[in-house]
């Protein structure tokens, strides 16, 4: 019996929607609704009415003004280069901030590329002691008792998008206080995630453990009370664990001397498979170039996605739907759910052209198809070394200067 199907996505997004929670019945979570609809058409329309002064002066806070374009850029409805341009014809020197945030994505996404399945690993020894409990299932439950904590759990489960201060506190919460292992806890955060990206979000808690970092981070209730509006903070009872000096803190935390050596995680793999023999060629849609203007999905051939087992198997509901209103929007593009391997087998594929991907499960998925990977659209043009890519700033240094110019780089130093 085949072990694939082909699928037929309703125009209708209220049936697209429910046509989709059909079709993934194991699919647990909550569904997609009005907050979020993917595609690119409402990238475009989030991006042109971004406040790009109010976001440089306030996103720091829970209720600033982010333009949360974050699962947009995850599923390549945009590229960071087409944003970035957007607001700097817009807004020029103003849009600093906004680009600059951009560049951390470029970042991370270099680091991958450049680190291949190291960033599921300590790329350094920590700062600083850490621990190795397993994910509680009072996290996994949002079940803590600490308001403010429960509320970010809350916000991924259910909406599946976090404001970036929160996720902060949240895995240093998570890791400093409760000293869990880090990696678990990633793989937790990034399965709810909509703008589930695993360069931005593993390489975040690694700087946040400072296994990719100088130092841990952390934080106290005066910083998490001013940046929510005292959200939580005003009605919470309990003997709250931050309330305390950062000096203080840091004395309770890391009381352990010395720090712990770098660790090694295990990533999971496709078993190897035979060169294919057939002879037709296609392009291989993945979920990284969900753009009706990708300019691979101009050419005339076979466009093929799938929804695989391997990939998006255990992802909650609102996350496939959120990839299938962007599918939705793509011209003549074939929607399987499948072995991937099979469904390119029994379309006749030989060879499969695609972006490229620093996603190496994926690369070893598609290695018995001869894959021609084509480069994705660059946020800058430069070239940054392995050395530059040990830090952020040493990275920014260079393509801040290309985007904005020496001058203005050298006078934010001042």
């Amino acid at each position: 019996m085949a072990n694939f199907q082909k699928l037929i996505i309703p125009s209708d997004r209220v049936e697209r929607l429910q046509y989709i929670k059909r079709m993934f019945a194991q699919a647990t979570g909550s569904f997609l609704g009005d907050a979020w609809r993917g595609g690119r058409q409402e990238a475009l329309r989030r991006l042109n009415t971004t406040d790009i002064q109010a976001y440089s002066r306030n996103r720091n806070f829970l209720n600033g003004d982010v333009s949360k374009l974050s699962p947009y850029l995850r599923h390549g409805c945009l590229t960071l280069h087409e944003t970035a341009e957007n607001v700097l014809q817009r807004f020029g020197a103003q849009s600093q901030k906004f680009v600059q945030e951009l560049a951390w994505r470029d970042y991370w996404r270099r680091v991958w590329f450049e680190q291949g399945d190291a960033i599921f690993s300590d790329l350094e020894d920590a700062k600083v002691a850490l621990g190795d409990k397993p994910l509680p299932d009072f996290i996994r439950q949002g079940i803590t008792g600490l308001p403010c904590m429960d509320g970010f759990i809350r916000d991924l489960t259910l909406e599946g998008y976090v404001h970036n201060h929160a996720r902060m506190w949240f895995a240093a919460y998570v890791v400093h206080w409760l000293k869990v292992d880090w990696r678990e806890a990633a793989d937790w955060f990034e399965h709810y995630l909509l703008d589930g990206d695993k360069a931005s979000n593993h390489l975040s808690w690694q700087w946040i453990a400072s296994v990719n970092s100088s130092k841990p981070y952390y934080f106290n209730k005066e910083n998490l009370a001013r940046y929510t509006g005292e959200k939580y903070c005003a009605t919470c009872k309990i003997n709250c664990p931050f309330d305390a000096s950062y000096e203080a803190i840091n004395d309770k935390l890391f009381v352990v001397n010395g720090a712990s050596p770098a660790k090694t995680y295990r990533v999971d793999m496709p078993t190897k498979d035979a060169l294919s023999t057939h002879q037709a060629v296609a392009i291989y849609v993945h979920d990284e170039m969900l753009s009706g203007a990708h300019p691979l999905l101009r050419r005339p051939m076979a466009r093929i996605f799938v929804f695989d087992d391997f990939l998006h198997g255990n992802w909650p509901l609102k996350r496939l739907q959120f990839m299938a209103d962007c599918l939705n929007e793509l011209q003549d593009v074939e929607i399987w759910v499948g072995n991937t391997r099979e469904i390119l087998k029994e379309r006749g594929v030989g060879q499969i052209i695609t972006q490229d991907t620093p996603n190496r499960q994926l690369k070893a998925l598609l290695e018995p198809f001869n894959p021609v990977y084509q480069p994705e659209v660059k946020f800058a043009e430069s070239t940054i070394s392995e050395k530059r890519l040990k830090r952020f700033s040493r990275y920014w240094e260079k393509v801040g200067a290309e985007l904005f110019g020496e001058e203005l780089m050298a006078n934010d130093k001042k």
